[in-house]
């Protein structure tokens, strides 16, 4: 078959021609591009397309980005690890374990996932409690995870804290507390009266305190303490020096050694003598349950944490009145000083020269004794009875503010945080007004979640299980969610992609190669050659399309794809080629009636 010239063709042919020839070189060139540009393009076009179809409103689609690798751990357990590299925790003690996830780069609208795990595959779970908190830097992300030792039934103790699929094995030992090597120590005077007493005051020096919200305290009564000539000089359990008769005296404090002398004089003791105790009643009457270590916040009274116990004789021309504390049971209960002196050496006295001592709830509830000590005559002594119970919270504050809108199926997280600081029941109990509308996760703990069911407005109350007169009320519209949202994007994505990129931008191609072929064609009889011809520079550009992407890094050319290319050219054509013989049809008929309407 001898093809026509193009030459002095109507521009008709032109016109078509050109723009047939630019598709398919458009389509050759679009082959030949990295997946990352190519996925741009159709992104970009899906995102317009998903905001026409959702009502002039822009989809959500981030994409969810997991964190690679643990990339540090910082372990504050101060007596460190054994030979197994373990961590020894002494048991009353708080240690701070942070660990540090790195995460990959994220674009604008991705976030990252930041849900974190616990598990306690190994050892007795009540020896001990877990508190988390978290933080975040640029791409790392780190829980600080506190363990607070109370109890000592294992051999070896295991926490696996985990993000996504990254997780950390921590293992543990809980020893008896050692003897303490990192203290100073001081005493008053040097020189005693007979009867008299001095007091060896201590402080801790802790050169492994990288938190400053944790506070370990020195147990004085493991450091060994004696006299070189006790007929002349004694110390007691509490670090009280007494003198006894003239002379001097080595007292030995651990590492510390102190020259004693001892004169003739002798203090006076009254004949009868008693202790009384009082709770100051401006502060609790009775220690609040309270984490030791906790350190109050700047602006916090300490007095609203603990108990403030004041000791009084009956006879107050006693020459010595210092007074030791002890209690039963320091699981439920610790003592510190009224205040520290500039240098950092406890104080037990009012700003009034009052002996007294604070008593803050520790690990335990329950009823413990405190018992207060004549320093001078120990036969003198007073207990007291108090009961260690929980804080209940003035204030509760919830993570969200104002009346909520999200989609239905979608979930909102409800925690509090309170004050006082040591509130223990930190649980919250959700009522909503239709359940219907909503369903409820993990009621009566302290991270209540809602997830939407059907489209409508529910009000929502949050009480605190810990001091119910406590209440937030809130209202929740749940919405439908749009057409095109996180969940189907991709799908909407490929479909754009492929259905419409890839079938379109073919049936276009085809629209043009027929109209072209068509008005190039003076042999209207041969017409159906030319459509098969074009139909095959369409199926053979449709090959050679996936064919170059077999050579593009990150691309891969597929089979499926030529036949969608292929199926939209046809269509295309057919189509084409079936609205331009309708049009000489209609023209013919009409030519046809005027011709018959002439004399």
């Amino acid at each position: 078959m001898k093809l026509p010239s193009l030459k002095h063709r109507k521009p008709i042919v032109y016109i078509p021609m050109g723009i047939y020839l630019f598709l398919i070189v458009f389509i050759i060139f679009e082959s030949s591009l990295a997946s990352g540009i190519s996925g741009v393009q159709s992104n970009i076009f899906a995102k317009i397309s998903a905001w026409f179809i959702n009502g002039v409103t822009d989809p959500v689609t981030p994409a969810v980005v997991n964190p690679t690798k643990v990339s540090n751990v910082n372990d504050t357990s101060y007596l460190g690890k054994n030979e197994d590299q373990v961590s020894k925790i002494a048991i009353g003690t708080t240690t701070l374990v942070s660990i540090s996830y790195e995460y990959p780069s994220k674009g604008d609208n991705d976030v990252y996932n930041k849900e974190y795990s616990l598990e306690y595959p190994q050892g007795e779970r009540n020896d001990y409690t877990v508190s988390l908190s978290s933080r975040s830097n640029k791409n790392t992300y780190t829980v600080d995870m506190r363990i607070t030792s109370q109890g000592m039934n294992s051999n070896l103790y295991q926490i696996n804290v985990g993000i996504a699929d990254v997780k950390y094995e921590y293992k543990f030992h809980i020893v008896p507390l050692e003897v303490p090597t990192s203290y100073e120590t001081k005493i008053d005077k040097n020189t005693l009266k007979i009867g008299e007493t001095v007091k060896v005051d201590t402080k801790l020096i802790d050169p492994n305190r990288q938190d400053p919200y944790l506070r370990r305290y020195l147990d004085e009564g493991l450091i060994q303490r004696s006299s070189s000539n006790p007929s002349v000089a004694t110390i007691d359990k509490y670090g009280v020096i007494h003198g006894v008769s003239n002379g001097t005296a080595t007292i030995t404090f651990g590492k510390y050694n102190f020259d004693i002398s001892v004169s003739n004089e002798s203090i006076v003791k009254p004949a009868t003598n008693s202790l009384s105790l009082t709770v100051d009643h401006t502060s609790k009457t009775s220690p609040s349950l309270l984490d030791y270590d906790y350190v109050f916040e700047t602006g916090e009274n300490s007095n609203d944490y603990c108990a403030l116990v004041y000791a009084n004789f009956s006879d107050n021309s006693l020459e010595d009145q210092s007074i030791s504390w002890e209690v039963d049971d320091n699981q439920k209960v610790k003592l510190a000083p009224f205040k520290y002196d500039n240098n950092g050496y406890p104080v037990y006295k009012d700003d009034l020269n009052r002996p007294c001592v604070r008593v803050s709830g520790y690990r335990q509830k329950g009823n413990v004794t405190l018992k207060a000590v004549s320093n001078n005559d120990n036969s003198i002594y007073q207990t007291l009875v108090l009961n260690v119970d929980e804080a209940l919270p003035t204030l509760m504050t919830l993570n969200i503010t104002g009346n909520q809108s999200i989609s239905v199926n979608e979930q909102k997280v409800i925690t509090p945080t309170y004050n006082p600081k040591n509130v223990n029941n930190r649980r919250i109990h959700v009522d909503v007004s239709d359940e219907k509308l909503v369903s409820i996760k993990n009621n009566d703990s302290t991270s209540v979640t809602l997830t939407g069911i059907k489209v409508g407005n529910v009000h929502v109350k949050v009480t605190s299980l810990a001091n119910t007169l406590l209440k937030q009320e809130f209202d929740f519209s749940f919405t439908a969610k749009d057409k095109i949202n996180e969940e189907n994007y991709e799908n909407f994505h490929q479909f754009v992609r492929k259905g419409i990129g890839h079938f379109s931008l073919f049936l276009v191609t085809a629209i043009f190669g027929t109209l072209f072929f068509y008005t190039y064609n003076d042999d209207k009889k041969k017409t159906w050659i030319y459509l098969l011809v074009s139909l095959g520079i369409g199926i053979f550009v449709a090959g050679l399309s996936e064919l170059i992407q077999f050579f593009i890094p990150t691309r891969s050319g597929l089979l499926s794809d030529v036949g969608i290319d292929s199926l939209g050219y046809l269509i295309g054509e057919l189509v084409t080629f079936g609205v331009i013989m309708l049009i000489v049809f209609i023209k013919q008929k009409r030519k046809k009636k005027i011709e018959s309407n002439q004399p």
